[in-house]
Parts: structure tokens; C-alpha cells; sequence
């Protein structure tokens, strides 16, 4: 079996309700074998409920989660938690640690309630504490940690073990730009060693750079999941952004956005746009590769003075993301509007 393709957990008609709210509802999801799966939604969507049911923190009202292990597919129970979790690492919500211990501390009492080998954890702590750059402070407390310190522990929490496999909650929220492009490679370096790793967030551009699927979960129901690609043909939405030599002011930007929308204005789903901000022409168009490779040719041809040109991964992100987040939203009040109409009735 393609490791791509083996299924590692799997969620089957997952609900869970909190009174009158139902947080996840009639979820089925598969993570595969090796791969970065983001999880996206806004807030209140369901992905911290998903996680915590994963991690048996939380129990389902209905449906079941499936976890492999020696070869096959397990039915998570109370029964065998313990024995199926072991080989997961947890970071869900934000980490709080006891500010008066060190992170050697920290890490091997961790590594001793997952039943880490204790001839190892000794070697283990320092090696996960210096691959985040943070070997200095492996004796310092916590207590004087920035944020993003504190963020890189939480996550060798659920490293110490050594799990194949990491579900990591909003690791990256809340850092600034430095921290979070050393966990981002972080996480692509654990991802190289094989390490499959489910990852929710909002920062829809760190999510765009490293995975390999993307699941989005609105109102607690998935409304998406497929590679970037695969999303971005079924929705046959795309935009190629090209700069310009010369484009100093806005004779130049009207009279360049005139020239492109004369060439390729066949090409185009929606108006060119000019961002002010990045300095490109933004060229709406359907994600058809054919047609993205037609739009450059001609304006190459027609010597429009093109420096640079690229279709964002995170912009597509952003795009698909608020169109299934819409739509979803637009169906969930059409259902709120017939259920007041059923009640008012009964």
C-alpha cells in the first residue's frame, strides 16, 4: 500500500454535542500515513472538539474514531486509550507549564508518563531541546520564557515520546514572524522523518506552505478536504499576480492594466486588480494550467516588461477558504430560519 494512501486515523460520522450546540456533527475524515493535514475553520468551527475527542479528552455522542496500530485499523475505546494514544503526541490549546521548572524537567517527566525508555530520555530531551535551537535555556525556568519559547516546548511535549504522530492545535498562533518560520520548519522537518502531523490554525499562509491536504470545518461540519490543487479545480478559481518594470504612479497602472486586459481579457474570470500594497497585477482566472500557461505566453510575447509572476498558494488559500466558509454559513442560517418555523408550528 502506498504510505500516502494508509490511513492512520480515521473519523467515522463523529458527533458532539454541548447541550443545544452541536461543536462537531456527522464528521468523517481520514489522515494519511506521513502527511501535513491542515485544519482550518474560524472560531467555534469545531477543530479544538475534534482534536480533544481524538485525544480522548472529550467523548463522542455518537460515531467513532479509528486509530492504527500493529498493522490495522483500531476502534478507540476506554478500554484501549492507552495503549492506541501512546503513539500520538498531543499539543491542544494553549500550553501552560509550571513556571518554576526547567524544560529538562519538564520534558523528562514527560517522557517518563509516556513510557519512554529511561536509559534514553536523558539523550532524547537534549536532542529534541537542541533541534528547536534551544539547548541554552534547557536549565532556565520557564517563567522567563518569551511566548514562542514557551510555544517550541509545548510542542516537544508531544515530541518527547517520539509518537509517529503529532496533532498539534494552533501551534503557531500568537508569534511573531521569526517564531513562527522556526516552527514551520520545525514542523517540516519532523514531516522528512516521517512523522504525520494533524495541524489546526488560522494563519491560513503558514498552512498553505506545508501541507499536503487541507480539511476546512464549518459550524462543525466538513465542508472541504482535498490537496490545494485539487480544491483549487474544483472551484475553478485562481489569480496569477505579475509586477512590472516601470510602474511608478498611476498613469503607468492605468495604462499597463489597459494593455493586459486588452491581450487576455478572454482568459479572465473577473476584472485585473492592481494591489497597491505588493505592487502586482492581480489576473483572476479559472486555475486551468493551460490557460495560466497561454496568459503568460502572450503577455511575454507582447513584451510587457514582467520581472516577476507567481500563483500564491496562500492567496488561493484564502480564496477557496472564504468561499466554503460563505456557503456554509448561508446554509446554516437557511437551516436555523426552517428550524424556528418547525418549532413556532409545534
Amino acid at each position: 500500500m502506498d504510505p500516502k494512501t494508509e490511513v492512520i486515523i480515521q473519523l467515522k460520522n463523529l458527533t458532539k454535542k454541548f447541550k443545544f450546540v452541536t461543536a462537531v456533527n456527522n464528521l468523517n475524515l481520514e489522515i494519511y500515513k506521513g502527511e501535513i493535514l491542515g485544519f482550518l475553520g474560524p472560531n467555534g468551527a469545531g477543530k479544538t472538539t475534534t482534536m480533544k475527542l481524538i485525544a480522548s479528552l472529550l467523548h463522542p455522542n455518537e460515531g467513532e474514531i479509528f486509530i492504527r496500530e500493529n498493522g490495522k485499523l483500531q476502534k478507540l475505546s476506554s478500554h484501549n486509550k492507552d495503549y492506541l494514544l501512546d503513539n500520538i503526541g498531543f499539543l491542544i490549546e494553549n500550553p501552560e507549564f509550571y513556571k518554576d521548572r526547567t524544560p529538562r524537567q519538564l520534558l523528562t517527566l514527560f517522557a517518563k508518563l509516556k513510557g519512554y525508555p529511561r536509559k534514553k530520555i536523558e539523550n532524547q530531551v537534549e536532542e529534541i531541546v537542541h533541534m528547536v535551537g534551544l539547548s541554552q535555556w534547557i536549565d532556565q525556568k520557564l517563567g522567563t520564557f518569551s511566548k514562542g519559547m514557551r510555544q517550541k516546548i509545548g510542542i516537544l511535549s508531544a515530541l518527547v515520546h517520539d509518537p509517529s504522530i503529532l496533532v498539534l492545535d494552533e501551534p503557531q498562533t500568537g508569534l511573531d514572524p521569526k517564531a513562527r518560520r522556526e516552527i514551520r520548519e520545525l514542523l517540516l522537518q519532523l514531516k522528512n522523518q516521517g512523522k504525520t502531523i494533524f495541524l489546526s490554525s488560522h494563519l491560513l499562509y503558514e498552512i498553505a506552505e506545508i501541507a499536503d491536504r487541507v480539511a476546512i470545518i464549518s459550524h462543525g461540519i466538513l465542508v472541504a478536504c482535498d490537496t490545494l490543487e485539487n480544491l483549487e479545480s474544483q472551484a475553478k478559481s485562481s489569480q496569477i499576480q505579475v509586477e512590472l518594470l516601470n510602474i511608478k504612479n498611476m498613469n503607468d497602472i492605468n495604462e499597463a492594466g489597459f494593455q493586459i486586459d486588452k491581450l487576455i481579457q478572454s482568459f479572465l474570470s473577473e476584472p485585473i486588480r492592481y494591489n497597491k500594497d505588493s505592487g502586482v497585477f492581480e489576473l483572476p482566472f479559472d486555475g486551468d494550467p493551460e490557460k495560466q500557461y497561454k496568459i503568460l505566453q502572450i503577455l511575454v510575447q507582447n513584451e510587457m516588461k514582467i520581472i516577476d509572476f507567481t500563483v500564491s498558494k496562500a492567496d488561493l488559500l484564502e480564496t477557496l477558504y472564504l468561499q466554503h466558509i460563505s456557503q456554509s454559513d448561508k446554509t446554516y442560517k437557511e437551516f436555523q430560519k426552517k428550524a424556528i418555523k418547525v418549532e413556532k408550528i409545534i
